[in-house]
């Protein structure tokens, strides 16, 4: 593919995504396909609000920088949604992570869900917790597997990246017999995730977290975009499939 058509197809691609977005701007819906994660993570909330008690919500091991970091940032926009809601009735989440570039952005998103409410003066920084160097995956899963037997949580979410070392926190979960949602682009995780849940974000899923959560408008332009480019390829690799048989 020449440079002068690859030019072409992202202004092309640019042009739609614009077009998208003033369409949603303007008042146009977008049917979103319907996720279990993302409905079972409003009924956490919700529970956690009724019952008065906490959400813990884990970011995973991953930083804000690397090949990991589209997972990070969806985990804090899932966590930007809970702190909202949770800081607007008085029942933060709790949150545990393993990494300091997530740690002052997980800071940032409590601060901000105080602020939105009206209640700075009640942001308790202890509400964050860095559990333990995310190259030492045990030591983390093993602390937050300590803090949810300690504390009174109502409900556990893992978003981010993971590996194996969730099943200790979700066994720590299951055995408090509190509701579980778990977002991953790890496939290891994902496996072991199976086995404790249904409310699963899978991959691309937990990367939807803007347009499912918040539904802002670049978002849900740029989730409808890919739904457009997968009939593309798909009509595209059916076209082609035809040819080559009948030629």
């Amino acid at each position: 593919m020449t440079p002068v058509i690859t030019l072409v197809i992202i202004a092309v691609l640019i042009l739609i995504l614009v077009l998208l977005m003033r369409r949603i701007q303007a008042g146009s819906v977008v049917a979103l396909r319907p996720l279990r994660g993302y409905a079972g993570l409003r009924g956490q909330v919700g529970r956690a609000i009724e019952s008065g008690s906490q959400l813990h919500i884990t970011l995973g091991r991953a930083s804000l920088i690397g090949d990991a970091s589209p997972a990070s940032i969806s985990a804090l926009t899932v966590l930007d949604h809970v702190a909202k809601d949770g800081c607007a009735n008085s029942t933060p989440p709790l949150v545990t992570l393993a990494d300091g570039t997530l740690l002052t952005a997980a800071q940032s998103s409590m601060v901000h869900g105080y602020h939105q409410a009206g209640r700075s003066a009640d942001y308790d920084a202890t509400a964050t917790q860095f559990i333990a160097d995310n190259t030492d995956a045990f030591a983390y899963s093993g602390g937050v597997a300590s803090l949810i037997h300690q504390e009174k949580v109502t409900s556990n979410v893992m978003v981010g990246r993971f590996g194996s070392e969730l099943g200790i926190i979700t066994e720590a979960a299951d055995r408090k017999q509190i509701d579980q949602v778990i977002g991953s682009d790890d496939p290891n995780a994902l496996a072991l995730a199976t086995a404790v849940t249904d409310n699963l974000l899978i991959g691309e899923e937990l990367l939807a977290a803007g347009a499912y959560l918040e539904q802002a408008p670049q978002q849900l332009a740029s989730l409808k975009l890919q739904d457009i480019l997968r009939w593309v390829i798909a009509a595209g690799i059916l076209v082609t499939a035809v040819l080559s048989f009948v030629l």
